[in-house]
Parts: C-alpha cells; structure tokens; sequence
C-alpha cells in the first residue's frame, strides 16, 4: 500500500485590506483548490506542492511513501515549512489517523 499528502479543496475569507493609497479592499470568500505534493520525474529531492490530480504537463509525479511512519515526518516537515496541513491518503482513500 502507498500513501500521498492531498488536501481538499475549502473555502476561505480574506480580510479586508487598505492600500496606501487609501483603497479599500473589502472582505471577501474565496475556494482554494485541492493540491497534492508532488516531485519531478528527474528524482530530484526537491518536492511541489501542486493541484490534483496530476498536472498534465507529465513532468511530475505523486509523492509516494510504503510506510505511514514515513508520510507522517514528510507531512510535518511540510507543515513546518508552509503552514498548511495536508491530509494522508492511500488507494483505499483518506486514512483515519487517529485509529492507527
């Protein structure tokens, strides 16, 4: 069994802003969409975090892992780097974490 980091796609506000002009920006909703992480097809260790499913420039290919122990320090790791907390998946769909 394989394991991706995947996060769905959710709606979100941005707050309103003042430009130094005087502008007004106001308050408004926004839907992000789902990305996946990604590497490029050279083996690079560098790694992307992309719209799912795959781009279709082929260039990439999903980020895998054979152990949730892996995914899950890969998952932390970007968490600390962007902020943003992506969810664990394999072929079955959305692994529950917390039953493990």
């Amino acid at each position: 069994m394989k394991y991706y980091l995947r996060k769905e796609s959710y709606e979100d506000i941005i707050k309103e802003m003042v430009r130094p002009n005087g502008e007004v920006i106001p308050e408004r909703k926004y839907i992000t969409e789902e990305r996946a992480l990604y590497y490029p097809y050279d083996l690079s260790r560098r790694r992307y975090r992309s719209s799912y499913p795959i781009p279709s420039d082929k260039s990439f290919r999903l980020y895998t892992c054979k152990t949730l122990k892996h995914i899950m320090e890969e998952r932390q790791s970007l968490f600390d780097y962007c902020g943003e907390w992506f969810d664990v998946y394999d072929d079955n769909g959305k692994v529950n974490i917390e039953s493990r």
